[in-house]
């Protein structure tokens, strides 16, 4: 009895694991509620679980080498699609940058941090989401030492740093769906527009609409860059008429190309996406205790300027 309960459990498990790999390569999260099982089908768990399946069928040798075989194949996919080794040529004559960070987990204190890569870098633009901790002596402390920029806290627990000055600010939202700002600005003397999105973590929503709004609402506004912590994968289906009609940072990317959680390449949820007016040229992150997401520094060179 105990030896069949194993013998099923293993076939189970073998079965489970095909489906995974089934559903990332092809049907990814296009069927609700299937796109429960896609987020269970990270590249990084499906090399674990191959390895693990290998384990469990060793001495079923025709099990065993399909499974080695899927186990390398994966590591290779992973190691090419989601693993880049961008960098800033010396011959770039001039390139802008923008950030976005989700701050949400309560640690140092993210706005020290923020202040630090301003100094370093001076992006042209900030945006920050779950950035409640951010209070108004932070606000102050900011615009007396960064006075050619602006900065203002965003309904949906948002906040946005422009280095020029806002214009206009736009806030949509469906309660326990999406809850986004287009932020209208004026950069000298230029007038352009960002997006800054926070999609709803929980997996068993259906993000069809969602991630459709937020792009209509950016060609709408005709937004320059698209940014937020999106918690979608990026293989999603429904970034399509992104990846068809946007550039995303992911092909420049540096290092992994994962955001999510803290120091594990395990998901691509936080991501920035530009216009076609804009080349995207670096995607640099860097991970603090703060925050279990990375902050993404974006480098690019726009076409218009």
């Amino acid at each position: 009895m105990k030896r069949h309960f194993i013998y099923l459990s293993k076939r189970f498990l073998l079965i489970f694991f095909s489906i995974e790999v089934f559903i990332h390569f092809t049907v990814k999260d296009i069927v609700y509620p299937i796109n429960i099982l896609f987020y269970l089908s990270a590249p990084l768990l499906l090399i674990i679980g191959s390895l693990v399946m290998s384990i469990l069928f060793f001495k079923n040798k025709k099990v065993f080498y399909v499974l080695v075989m899927s186990f390398f194949s994966l590591v290779f996919y992973w190691s090419v699609y989601y693993y880049k080794t961008t960098s800033i040529e010396k011959s770039t004559d001039s390139y802008d940058t923008v950030l976005f960070w989700n701050i949400g987990r309560n640690g140092e204190d993210p706005f020290k941090i923020i202040m630090k890569e301003i100094e370093n870098i001076s992006p042209e633009f900030v945006g920050l989401v779950e950035a409640d901790c951010i209070t108004n002596e932070h606000l102050e402390e900011f615009r007396n030492r960064f006075p050619n920029y602006q900065i203002r806290k965003l309904e949906g627990g948002m906040l946005v740093i422009v280095k020029g000055r806002i214009d206009v600010i736009t806030y949509h939202y469906a309660l326990g769906f999406y809850k986004f700002n287009v932020v209208d600005f004026n950069i000298e003397n230029q007038k352009r527009s960002i997006l800054i999105a926070d999609i709803n973590a929980v997996p068993f929503d259906n993000r069809t609409s969602s991630l459709d709004i937020v792009y209509r609402s950016a060609k709408d506004h005709n937004c320059s860059f698209i940014m937020g912590d999106f918690n979608t994968p990026y293989e999603s289906i429904y970034f399509n008429q992104f990846r068809q009609n946007l550039y995303s940072f992911h092909d420049v990317a540096n290092g992994f190309t994962t955001t999510w959680p803290y120091g594990i390449p395990l998901f691509e949820i936080d991501q920035i996406w530009s216009s076609k007016n804009n080349t995207p040229i670096l995607l640099k992150k860097a991970y603090y205790n703060t925050s279990d997401h990375a902050l993404l520094i974006g480098s690019y060179q726009s076409i218009t300027r």
